[in-house]
């Protein structure tokens, strides 16, 4: 690996350590031990998402992903050690959670590495693979893996793998470049606007959505919300929804729309949980499917840069929390 990958990622792991630090540290309940858990086991995952966001970066980085035979040994090894650390650090380590794990980064790892050759389209085993990643965050089962790691480091963690395992190892066209051009904010800022017009009145004639207009405005907080969002949030989402799940079905379907279609429906039932009672289940799987359509609407829009759809996802849910209430 060349320079600009390695100058990329020691500048994104230092800002990373500070947010960390600066976000962890403003709860009052949270012990230096664990704050410096908390950074030193996700500013590397920051530091290689942020880095790997840059197209030439991502080419050197993916080079050596492809050439270098222990590759799979460094990743899966170095993530599994990033998992492992906060238990150690703080005396809680679980030797047995921390073999599944890795067991989990090395098959997920190698299996992609088996199909570099191939191009991609979804093929079963990408299927697979996306459920073996996808639903146990999803529905928080891994956070019952480790105690110690939250949302945060797992939809970071998780997003890092699915970056290296398809667009490094399985050399998937899934368009993630975090470098902004002009095109992409204009396409975020009209898609939502669409999204605002079709899903607003419906969630606020059902019920499910009201305006709340707060009296006072946080800046510092509302500019750390909106990354938390883009981060843990939009990120992960658009990454497997449209980046692996819409483009691999573009690969195998003649009906350009029906990817689309099947990738919002599924990123509309992936809210089921997220309420209860069957009336507001159904009415956040339809408003959520329609939210995802704009998003896939932004990233082909864009030729297919996730960046367009995270953004406004990003804006989408912001606003929502800010201004509505569901």
């Amino acid at each position: 690996m060349k320079n600009r990958f390695f100058i990329l990622f020691t500048i994104w792991t230092l800002l990373g350590a500070a947010l960390i630090y600066a976000v962890a540290g403003a709860d009052s309940n949270s012990s230096i031990t664990s704050i410096v858990a908390m950074v030193v086991s996700v500013a590397p995952l920051f530091g290689l998402m942020f880095s790997l966001g840059s197209l030439k970066a991502s080419q050197q980085f993916n080079a050596w992903l492809q050439k270098d035979k222990n590759s799979t040994f460094y990743i899966a090894g170095g993530i599994a050690l990033l998992y492992a650390l906060p238990g150690l650090i703080l005396g809680t380590f679980n030797p047995y959670y921390t073999i599944i794990f890795t067991v989990i980064l090395f098959a997920v790892f190698g299996t992609l590495k088996q199909l570099k050759n191939k191009i991609f389209v979804l093929s079963w085993t990408d299927i697979a693979l996306w459920i073996v990643l996808w639903i146990p965050f999803d529905l928080r089962w891994y956070n019952e893996m480790q105690p110690n790691l939250d949302y945060t480091w797992w939809s970071i963690a998780i997003s890092v793998i699915a970056i290296i395992g398809w667009y490094g190892y399985r050399t998937a066209d899934i368009g993630f470049n975090l470098v902004p051009k002009l095109k992409d904010l204009y396409i975020a800022v009209l898609a939502l606007l669409l999204i605002m017009l079709v899903v607003v009145p419906p969630g606020l004639l059902s019920g499910f959505l009201t305006f709340a207009i707060p009296e006072t405005y946080d800046i510092p907080k509302l500019a750390a919300h909106f990354v938390g969002l883009f981060l843990t949030v939009a990120l992960p989402e658009e990454l497997f929804f449209r980046g692996i799940l819409m483009r691999g079905l573009e690969k195998v379907s003649s009906k350009k729309w029906i990817p689309m279609v099947v990738s919002s429906l599924a990123f509309g039932l992936m809210h089921w949980n997220n309420v209860s009672g069957l009336s507001m289940q159904i009415t956040y799987i339809s408003l959520a499917a329609v939210a995802g359509f704009g998003y896939a609407w932004a990233y082909k829009k864009s030729g297919n840069n996730l960046l367009a759809a995270i953004l406004v996802h990003t804006l989408v849910d912001w606003i929502w929390k800010l201004f509505l209430v569901g």
